[in-house]
């Protein structure tokens, strides 16, 4: 059985392709993926980061809802999470808890 194994192993080495590294010396094609690739990265990369927040405050909205109805008396803990990465991730100055609920509510 061992030697099946092995048999089928190297068979599908022997049969695989090969990746090879394209190693271009043009000019043209480096100046070319500089003015090209590198700006969508860099701009890309900011709205990657970005776009992951409503994601983030949209299971509050029902919690930051209550909050509001009950004029701050339930504190759901999705609301709750969400207060708490909103007070650890934004700079000064920060919105009161009321404003943090109804900013979820209208946006998300």
């Amino acid at each position: 059985m061992d030697s099946w194994k092995n048999l089928a192993i190297a068979a599908m080495v022997l049969s695989s392709t090969q990746a090879i590294a394209a190693e271009n010396n043009n000019p043209f094609q480096g100046a070319l993926m500089i003015t090209t690739i590198v700006p969508a990265v860099i701009i890309s990369a900011p709205t990657a980061i970005t776009s992951e927040i409503p994601e983030y405050f949209k299971s509050a909205k029902t919690d930051a809802l209550a909050f509001i109805g009950s004029d701050g008396e339930i504190r759901g803990a999705q609301f709750e999470q969400a207060s708490r990465h909103y007070r650890l991730r934004s700079r000064a100055p920060l919105m009161s808890d009321m404003q943090l609920a109804k900013a979820i509510a209208a946006t998300y």
